[in-house]
Order: C-alpha cells, then structure tokens, then sequence
C-alpha cells in the first residue's frame, strides 16, 4: 500500500541539506521585464505571439521565459547544488511574477498522513511565485464544478484509486477539448484510476505498474528514451538531474501511432517511460490544451525537494499554459 511504504519512505528519503558550488564564470546580466497586456483566455488562438504595449511591440517569450529557456546542461552559474543544478530562480523556465492572471486548478484525489494541506502548500506557494492564482480542491465534485467554470487555463489531477462521479472522465475532456491545459499525477498501481480513464479515452493508453525507483535520472539531449534519462524539453530547463520518484507506474501504449502522439519525455530506470506530453500543433484546428503525465506523485510531497523536483513541476505548469497562445 502506498500510505504505508511512503511514511516509512519519508524517514529514510529525507532530502539533504544543498551545498552550493561557486562557478568560476559570474553573470552580470541583469534582465529587465517590460510591462505587456494580458487577457485570460480558455482557448489558444493562432494568433501572433507578439504584444503591443504603448506603441512598443514586445515578445511574449521573452517576457514570460528567462534566458536560460530549454537548456539544461547550464555550465556558467553563479552556484549549484548538491545534485549539480543551478540555483536561482532565473534558471527556471518561467520568470517570477510572469503569470499573472492565470489560474491553476489543483484537484487532489489521493491523500493520506503526509499528503495533506501543508505539504500541498509548497508547490501552491511555488506556483503563485510565477504569478498563478491556485484553487485546490479535494472531490471530484468539486473538480467538476470548477471546471465547468471557465476560470482556470491550467488542471493538475492527483489520481486515486477509483473514480467516483460518472462526470469526471467528460468534464476533464471538456476542458481540455476547450484549451484547457491539463497536469495528470499517477502512482503505483492501484492510485492510476483518473489519469488512466482520461488517458484510455483519449489515446488508447492506459497506466499501470509499480517499480520501486528512488534514483534519480541525468539529462541527455536525445535521451528521451534512454533507460535513466531525459532529454531537452523546455520541461527540464534549469534541471541536469531529476529524481525519478519511488513507486513509479508507466504508460502502456496500445499502438506505436499513440507513443508519436503522446510522447515520452523521460524514461526511468527500469526502462519504462515516467513522464510524457501531448503537444497539439500550434497549426492544428482544434482548441485542445497541452498535456503532461508524471508517473510518480509522490513527489509532490516526500521527495519535493529532492534533485530537480520543485522546478521541473512548476516549468510544467508553466509550459502547459502555452502563455505564448494566450496573449491578444
């Protein structure tokens, strides 16, 4: 049972304390954000991603990104840490403050002991950092109800067990067929249930296993599929290591057309994929969000701060947004 392996996991998983190692190269860049418009939007439109502002015309990426976008083999900071990441907020995907007026819905099916408002609060904190307004709710009622709302751009669904409300599965797909991006958090089997309806549905793809990881995986720049890699995606900015998770399941794709459709962006040390994306074609006709599959939700809170963790979560959250689309 998860609750029980993961409370003995949180006195041995204990992250340890960072050391930073000063580099012999200083950046005196100091970045200027100018000012932009934003409006919400629940869909993205192919419009162009540029804003005019006081006669000015700005790059939304510029603005919303740091310099530091997609790279994660990043050789010149001021500081590391213990894992051999960058330290700073600049080397994280999105900049602070750049998300204003966008919200994020966290529905958060599974819990237990550890898993509990105070340990959501640190990714919720992390999150407002970026600018985001974050509403967390606990029942897939809720969820729904939310949803249907049209004020959130961004959904992170926590799976359980079982899915209790015949409208979850519909309502999810609504909002995703309407732009809205999604986050969808699995575990070891049986906690799979919400993110592999959705995904079933959608793809054809279904998420089970429960391989005791608790490794972590080294960026390569063609390792998506390489057995304890990731490979370069604006996901992994800022990050050449990331923990793997612990009890870790994995997408089983049922043709090799859904693997091209939803692709795998790492792969864990067991061989099998741990974290994959659907990225629609700005080019496509339809409206639907990005989405993203982390296999091992335990991350969120007894391994928030182990290697790479607490900022590949948020540059997900931030690259699901496709703020890019976002702007008028």
């Amino acid at each position: 049972m998860v609750a029980i392996t993961r409370a003995t996991l949180a006195r041995q998983l204990q992250p340890s304390n960072i050391k930073t190692v000063k580099s012999r190269a200083i950046r005196k860049k100091v970045n200027k954000q100018k000012k932009r418009t934003v409006r919400k939007q629940t869909a993205p439109s192919s419009s162009s991603s540029n804003v005019i502002t006081n006669n000015t015309t700005i790059s939304v990426p510029s603005q919303a990104y740091n310099d530091v976008l997609g790279k994660s083999n990043i050789t010149d900071a001021l500081a590391y840490d213990c894992h051999w990441n960058p330290v700073g907020r600049e080397y994280d995907l999105g900049r602070d403050g750049a998300f204003m007026g966008f919200s994020i819905l966290i529905a958060q099916f599974y819990a237990d002991c550890q898993f509990n408002d105070t340990a959501m609060q640190k990714p919720i904190d992390e999150l407002k950092m970026k600018g985001f307004q974050v509403k967390h709710v606990k029942t897939e009622y809720e969820c729904i109800k939310e949803l249907a709302s049209n004020q959130y751009q961004v959904a992170w669904i926590i799976s359980n067990s079982s899915i209790q409300n015949a409208n979850f599965v519909p309502s999810l797909t609504a909002f995703h067929s309407n732009g809205g991006a999604i986050f969808l958090f699995a575990d070891n089997t049986p906690y799979v249930s919400h993110a592999n309806e959705f995904l079933g549905k959608k793809f054809g793809v279904t998420v089970e296993g429960n391989y005791w990881g608790g490794n972590t995986m080294t960026y390569e720049e063609t390792g998506h599929r390489q057995k304890g890699h990731f490979g370069q995606h604006d996901i992994f900015t800022g990050i050449k290591n990331l923990f793997e998770g612990i009890t870790i399941c994995h997408p089983v794709y049922s043709t090799a057309a859904s693997r091209k459709v939803f692709v795998p962006i790492a792969t864990a040390t067991d061989g099998e994929t741990s974290i994959a994306i659907y990225d629609p074609p700005s080019s496509s006709t339809s409206n639907e969000g990005r989405l993203c599959l982390d296999c091992g939700f335990t991350k969120l809170y007894i391994n928030w701060d182990s290697a790479g963790t607490a900022r590949y979560i948020v540059n997900a959250s931030c690259w699901l947004l496709r703020i890019e689309n976002r702007f008028t």
